[in-house]
């Protein structure tokens, strides 16, 4: 059996800041080739379409049509 290297100091460790806990990422995929990002922020939605802010949503239901809406009109 071998054993593995358990030594601490070369673990990496990430860090996590209290900014990180409270936005968490509820929804990170791409619609039609675009990247869409929905981020619960208190008690609203921020809806990001390839990496820039879209709006803010009071649910994540109407965060996600607006990003797919955003999508279909500006594909054009």
């Amino acid at each position: 059996m071998m054993k593995k290297n358990l030594n601490p100091l070369k673990r990496k460790k990430t860090l996590r800041t209290f900014e990180s806990f409270r936005e968490q990422v509820i929804y990170n995929k791409k619609i039609n080739k675009v990247n869409v990002k929905i981020q619960k922020k208190s008690n609203k939605f921020a809806t990001y379409v390839d990496g820039d802010m879209l709006d803010t949503y009071a649910s994540e239901k109407e965060a996600l049509k607006m990003a797919k809406e955003f999508i279909k009109q500006y594909k054009g």
